[in-house]
């Protein structure tokens, strides 16, 4: 009975949702043969990037689950309701293969700045391959990491009333990282090459924080000596010069999950 019950909520709820009634369209390629295996799946998503503090947030995604070879048709369908007219729109799409990040688009997609901006081309390229990055489920750039743990040392506050929690996230396209503390926002350069990752010339915003300032601190301070870094699925983890972990973080988006998300997230090695 519980089952069914809930069988006739959720078809409630799908009859009652507004249907899509826009589409972003295009075309998604490789500039070289790339071989696709035949259990991966690719997925594109529209996501609402407007405010940088926060997680993504995902209106609407494409599955293709055995993706085959490239090219695909992308097809996103939208509810244009969910448009603001200031927003700031972009799509993101992958392959994945038994959990991992296989295929990744390197470049920024940007769609919807004007109400006909609704098509867009998107490259894919192989996903950056290193001991650091061998069994990431997402892209270490353009990823909000939320940060869940300094490592032996503060336990991460929560954030200061009207501020977002501690997080990273590694802009493409430019050296350059954004984030919070939990408290202060701050910007920094970085250079990341193979499993070696380095931030520097920090500028942080000078609010005062009652609640929170010493992870902060402790947060800021662990950036600095970063060195390198370790993905595992959707977790990413900073270490220092010896290899110690100093900060580990998690993925995170909002909105409708993605396969990885549902699904194991990765064989036994």
């Amino acid at each position: 009975m519980v089952c069914a019950a809930a069988a006739a909520l959720a078809l409630a709820g799908c009859a009652t949702a507004p249907a899509p009634d826009a589409q972003v369209s295009g075309t998604v390629f490789a500039r070289e043969r790339l071989y696709v295996p035949p259990d991966a799946y690719f997925e594109a998503a529209l996501v609402d990037v407007t405010d940088d503090s926060a997680p993504p947030l995902v209106l609407a995604r494409q599955r293709m689950d055995p993706a085959g070879p490239l090219p695909y048709a992308l097809r996103i369908p939208y509810r244009q309701a969910q448009i603001q007219p200031e927003g700031r729109y972009e799509v993101r799409a992958a392959v994945r293969w038994r959990g991992r990040l296989l295929l990744d688009a390197p470049g920024v997609h940007p769609v919807l700045w004007t109400p006909l901006s609704r098509h867009v081309d998107v490259q894919l390229a192989l996903a950056p391959q290193s001991a650091a990055t061998a069994t990431a489920a997402v892209p270490l750039q353009q990823t909000y990491w939320r940060l869940e743990e300094i490592v032996g040392g503060e336990a991460v506050g929560a954030p200061a009333q009207g501020t977002s929690p501690a997080h990273l996230v590694l802009q493409r396209g430019a050296p350059r990282a954004s984030g919070s503390g939990g408290c202060n926002r701050f910007i920094a350069s970085y250079a990341q090459q193979g499993g070696a990752l380095r931030l520097s010339e920090f500028d942080v915003s000078l609010r005062l924080c009652l609640a929170g300032g010493r992870s902060e601190l402790a947060y800021l301070e662990r950036l600095a000596a970063v060195a390198a870094f370790h993905q595992q699925g959707r977790t990413l983890e900073l270490r220092d010069e010896e290899g110690q972990p100093l900060l580990r973080f998690t993925a995170q988006e909002r909105g409708e999950p993605s396969l990885d998300e549902i699904e194991v997230p990765l064989l036994p090695q």
